[in-house]
């Protein structure tokens, strides 16, 4: 996906479902254009815009996906493998990787509640 540091980029027309609660991730989505909305059971929990990057704790934790990403909108994103954001990663803190867990944990726990 990532060669000579140039991301891919996709487009998915609104309705679409981009993954489903559950799934392996192995790649995160940044925004580009449109709005995404992430649902846990019938629950509506957020919907992201420009900037906004989603599926990511799948990518930090190796869990399955938390929620389903579905395209509100058309829209167009930018994936982020698994190795680019592990190297993103690299030489921070172990205790910001650590907070970055419990703060996981924690919008899991919250979202197994709300769905």
């Amino acid at each position: 996906m990532a060669v000579n540091n140039v991301l891919e980029r996709r487009f998915f027309a609104a309705g679409h479902t981009i993954f489903n609660e559950g799934d392996t991730g192995s790649v995160a989505y940044i925004v580009q254009s449109g709005v995404v909305e992430l649902w846990c059971g019938r629950t509506c929990i957020a919907e992201l815009q420009e900037n906004a990057i989603f599926g990511e704790m799948a990518l930090l934790d190796g869990a399955p996906r938390m929620a389903t990403a579905k395209a509100r909108t058309d829209i167009n994103v930018i994936l982020l493998p698994r190795a680019v954001f592990e190297g993103k990663l690299e030489g921070v803190d172990p205790f910001v990787i650590k907070l970055l867990g419990i703060l996981i944990s924690n919008v899991r726990n919250f979202a197994r509640l709300v769905g």
